[in-house]
């Protein structure tokens, strides 16, 4: 791969197979869209709106029911996200994520020095 080339994913290839990388990923995509100027501003209000859902103490299924109460908030969050990623410009979109996966697979070098030490002398 060139030095400048971006790494593309391939048609049905998944961007990621661990889910927690996954998940890291689409928050930082979604956190780059939000300070994007390209991004509608009605658009940068749904990420906001679900937050305001968790401050709320009304909510879809209580939260003295314990595990259960708290899935509900989950499940707002993650629509919101996915919403706010599907609504954005797939052109600002494609951008920040090859960004994204082009600094997930960059090297990093150290330089320094080494120096090797027998063991069997004492």
């Amino acid at each position: 791969m060139a030095e400048n080339e971006t790494p593309q994913l391939g048609p049905g290839e998944p961007p990621d197979t661990n889910l927690w990388k996954g998940l890291i990923r689409q928050l930082l995509l979604a956190w780059r869209l939000l300070f994007d100027r390209r991004v509608p501003a009605w658009l940068k209000v749904i990420p906001f709106l679900s937050l305001v859902y968790l401050a709320i103490p009304v909510d879809v299924v209580p939260d003295v029911l314990p595990g259960l109460g708290q899935l509900d908030d989950l499940a707002v969050i993650a629509l919101a996200l996915k919403l706010f990623l599907e609504l954005a410009p797939p052109a600002v979109v494609a951008e920040h994520m090859d960004e994204l996966v082009a600094k997930a697979y960059q090297w990093t070098t150290i330089d320094g020095e080494a120096e090797l030490k027998d063991d069997t002398e004492a």
